[in-house]
């Protein structure tokens, strides 16, 4: 993550409903110099609630800032699942807009 998380963009996504025991897979991917997609974390939950995510991105975020304290991802790109937007808010402290294509 300090490799591609500093100044650059993360994407964080999930999966909803692709299992039979209803388990969710949460992925944060950064992005190299040729923009390819390069796995950074990810989490394996039953639940899908701003707590969970909290749990999941606070300790990431404690780590980064440990080894970087000036580490800031330059934006951050996710769908409109209202979870992902409020635990980000919490935890990252950023200011998220939401962009929809129509």
């Amino acid at each position: 993550m300090l490799s591609y998380g500093h100044n650059g963009a993360i994407s964080m996504d999930a999966t909803f409903g692709t299992n039979d025991m209803k388990f969710h897979l949460f992925t944060l991917m950064g992005f190299d110099d040729h923009r390819t997609g390069v796995l950074l974390a990810l989490i394996i939950t039953s639940k899908q609630t701003v707590k969970d995510l909290i749990e999941w991105l606070k300790p990431l975020k404690d780590k980064m800032l440990s080894h970087m304290p000036h580490w800031k991802p330059s934006c951050f790109l996710i769908d409109d699942a209202p979870q992902a937007l409020k635990a980000l808010r919490l935890v990252l402290y950023l200011v998220l807009t939401l962009c929809l294509f129509l």
